[in-house]
């Protein structure tokens, strides 16, 4: 009894421990990422520092200059730490679910300095996406400094909770996002340590900056009687904006790639198209956070909503996909915003009552949850960022319903889509990724009959009794796999020799298989083991039996429950 309290204990320093430090750190990285941020964009809009005079109008190129130079920035962090694909949320939530593929801290850290780039510079890209696989990157740091008996992903899930609380505040949907969107699952052991780290984070961000609410909302939460008829009916034009969105950042990544210019190129051109399309539309440069709460207020009327909501879609594609890297959470945040505004118009047109300020916040959250795949950490951010309680009613209605067509028509999120663009399907399950990557190697064996190709059918007979087996493998004398032979094949072979009897064509497995690819492949399999050969050189390295195969995928299995529900 005495050493289980000691152990209670232990256990309890150390998830305070490393909650608290995971907190504390991510706390003051995230507020020092975000003020630094808006320093440089109140730096690039109250100042006019390069201005033209072109036939007789004058323009200011502030934001054009400021995004070469933040491309010029992004071009030398992607040589200086020898970038070849920017790491994102997606790479998060891929290293949650497996264990064999560890994070890499050097590009997440590169990652997110040209994500802060981008969006000081003006680029129309957000923050929330780099600052969640900064906590992630962050907390797999401390994991190697700080020993413990918790597991990569409970570190991982403590900077990602941290970051959601730093960034918006909102402590509860840091702790529901990390699980919901990250982890993919509840467990005791880790949901200790990252509500810790949240709090801490929240704790630590109101008691050492000067925290303010992102979103200015002053009117009062509608009747929800009113709003819910009308956001229902208009949860497909949510959904449809969320995957407009969602497909136009897929969709440019795809063009910069076929287009095969260098990443220098396809930086300038983004930073360029950008920063000319700011010139007239400046709404759209940087995070856009001033413009959302203008809409909010309702400073804008349909005509300037639309040109707003397809200039920011195309603009944010077009950075975001030509390598001008940043989050796509908070123009997500902004798309939804107008497509609110746009449906709260027409209802207001067909003689709805104004319900503007709850159906944009609805649709803002609506598209976040479409993007992020994370539903209900949505609701709950716009639940403590507005104290109200019908705002996150209605958003919750907002959310599901749209959920249902962008789920059925483009998947569970966006960053579950960049994996599948990868070969990475989440929907299959952690079993299944762990599967995938656990290779036949480790699982060789060398109980197994090998007769030469002149070997006689009556000696490999012989060699198969002494073994007690009724299978043989004819192997050449440079040790490539010429057959496979059966105890009847080598009755019928007798005094001739094996090689013209045997199988020359059996089932085969290479030594790089997967537990997951040799489960499929020996489903059909009649006999007693698999030959298991090098991919080039078809040579015998060792067998595998049923029994074998099936005890090697029923312990990665347990292994993977193990971590579910403890």
């Amino acid at each position: 009894m005495q050493s289980r309290i000691k152990d209670t204990g232990i256990e309890l320093l150390i998830v305070f421990g490393i909650g608290g430090l995971i907190g504390t750190l991510i706390a003051w990285t995230s507020n020092a990422y975000v003020s630094g941020v808006q320093f440089f964009t109140t730096l690039r809009e109250n100042n006019s520092l390069f201005e033209i005079s072109l036939a007789g109008s004058q323009f200011e190129l502030t934001s054009l200059v400021c995004l070469w130079i933040a491309a010029g920035i992004v071009i030398l962090i992607r040589r200086v730490f020898g970038v070849v694909r920017w790491h994102g949320p997606a790479d998060s939530i891929y290293h949650a679910q497996q264990s064999k593929e560890p994070l890499d801290i050097k590009h997440g850290i590169a990652s997110t300095l040209t994500a802060f780039t981008s969006a000081a510079g003006g680029g129309s890209v957000g923050q929330y996406g780099p600052l969640v696989h900064f906590g992630a990157t962050l907390g797999i740091a401390v994991k190697r400094f700080v020993s413990s008996r918790l597991s990569h992903e409970v570190y991982l899930g403590c900077g990602v909770a941290a970051a959601i609380s730093a960034g918006f505040g909102a402590p509860i949907a840091g702790i529901v996002f990390a699980h919901e969107a990250i982890l993919r699952h509840f467990s005791v052991r880790a949901i200790a340590p990252i509500s810790i780290a949240s709090v801490t984070a929240s704790a630590v961000s109101q008691a050492f900056f000067n925290t303010s609410a992102t979103f200015n909302i002053s009117a009062s939460a509608p009747d929800l009687v009113s709003v819910i008829p009308v956001l229902i009916i208009a949860s497909p034009i949510i959904a449809i904006a969320a995957i407009v969105y969602m497909e136009a950042l897929r969709r440019s990544a795809a063009f910069a790639k076929q287009t095969g210019w260098s990443a220098e190129r396809l930086v300038i051109i983004a930073a360029t198209i950008c920063g000319l399309v700011g010139i007239w539309i400046p709404e759209i440069l940087g995070l856009g956070i001033g413009t959302i709460n203008a809409m909010l207020d309702g400073a804008y009327q349909l005509p300037a909503l639309l040109l707003l909501l397809v200039v920011k879609i195309a603009m944010t594609a077009l950075c975001i996909g030509f390598g001008l890297f940043g989050g796509v959470f908070s123009p997500a945040l902004f798309v939804g915003v107008a497509v609110g505004g746009v449906i709260s118009q027409l209802a207001i047109a067909l003689g709805v009552p104004d319900l503007s300020v709850a159906i944009s916040i609805a649709a803002m959250a609506a598209v976040a949850a479409n993007v992020i795949g994370a539903p209900v950490a949505a609701v709950l951010i716009i639940l403590e960022l507005t104290q109200s309680y019908a705002y996150a009613v209605a958003a919750l209605m907002a959310v599901m319903a749209s959920m249902l067509l962008t789920h059925r028509l483009f998947g569970h999120s966006f960053f579950d889509r960049q994996l599948l663009d990868r070969g990475i399907d989440l929907a299959l399950g952690r079993e299944a990724i762990a599967l995938s990557q656990h290779t036949l190697e480790t699982h060789l064996s060398d109980d197994y009959v090998k007769v030469n190709e002149t070997s006689t059918g009556t000696e490999a007979l012989e060699l198969m009794r002494q073994a007690d087996q009724t299978e043989a493998y004819v192997v050449s004398d440079s040790g490539r796999l010429a057959g496979k032979l059966s105890v009847h094949q080598a009755i019928e072979a007798g005094d001739q020799t094996v090689f013209q009897f045997a199988d020359a064509d059996p089932m085969l497995l290479n030594l790089d298989d997967s537990l997951q690819h040799a489960m499929h492949t020996v489903s059909d399999f009649v006999g007693e083991s698999v030959p298991i050969i090098a991919r080039d050189t078809r040579e015998l390295l060792g067998v595998i039996t049923e029994g074998d195969l099936f005890k090697a995928v029923i312990d990665v299995q347990s292994t993977v429950r193990h971590q579910e529900r403890d």
